[in-house]
Parts: C-alpha cells; structure tokens; sequence
C-alpha cells in the first residue's frame, strides 16, 4: 500500500517543481520602480528603442507666464528633427492635470499644428493652482515626452 502512495507523492512534486518554473520572470530579481514618475512610465517601454535607434525629434516647450483660472491660455510646443522643423508629426498630444491628483484625472488632449514645426492648445483652467503639463510626441518613429513642467494659475 505503501509503494502506491511514494510514487504518487514523486509525481506530485514533480508537477509542482515543472510549474513553478514555468512562472519565472526575466524581470525576476530586478528591484522594482514605485512612486508617480514609474507609474506613469507604464506602458511606455516600447517608446525605448536603444542605442541602435534614429535620432529622436527635439521638443522645446512653451508656457505662458502669466495664465489666470477662466481665462484661455496657449501652451505650445516646437518639434525640430536634426534642425528642421517637424510638420508631419504622427501625434501630438498635451497631458495637463492638477498637481496631486490622481492617473484617473489627466487630461489627454490632441494639438492642433499651428506653424512650422509648432502644435499648439487653448486651455482655460477651472480654478487656480498648480497644473502639471507634459507633452507626447510621436514622430519619425519616435516617442518623445520629458517629465511634466508646472504651470502655475493665478
């Protein structure tokens, strides 16, 4: 009776150690990211091409210095690629959202291309406060979005 059981406890294990390693992760052993900035940066590993990869579009970013809560203000961006001025971007978006509030409450909205090389949105903020802006980039077979500035409404 005995002898019938010590097999079945052998394959047993046997099945737990197979599945077990089939559930490990390259990743694994890597320390994690945590905090806003990874957050955000999910989703986005694909916009890392590596070294082998064409040079990326510049973007200089436009903030209006004096924005007032129910008045529309202009925030704009100017796309070059080796010095000359990117009109066919694929995609140009602006993130806004208030300074502290959460994922679900950004705001993603598509700008419009406004001259050479410049893609712009009007934006009138509710109230005052601190607003984080990023923007998104898609271009010439890169993806192009730098940490968030802070705008500050009166």
């Amino acid at each position: 009776m005995q002898w019938i059981r010590m097999p079945a406890l052998l394959m047993i294990a046997l099945l737990a150690f197979a599945a077990a390693a089939c559930g490990t992760s390259p990743d694994e052993g890597k320390p994690e990211q945590s905090g806003a900035a990874s957050e955000h940066q999910e989703g986005h590993s694909e916009h890392d091409a590596g070294k082998n990869a064409p040079s990326a579009p510049k973007v200089k970013m436009d903030l209006p210095e004096d924005a007032k809560a129910g008045k529309e203000v202009l925030i704009q961006i100017t796309v070059t690629h080796e010095g000359e001025p990117v009109n066919d971007a694929d995609e140009v978006q602006f993130e806004i959202w208030k300074k502290g509030a959460p994922k679900d409450d950004h705001e993603m909205i598509d700008a419009e291309k406004t001259g050479d090389g410049v893609y712009s949105i009007k934006k009138t903020f509710p109230e005052p406060g601190e607003y984080k802006v990023m923007y998104h980039v898609t271009a010439r077979g890169s993806h192009v979005m730098e940490p968030a500035e802070t705008l500050v409404v009166q």
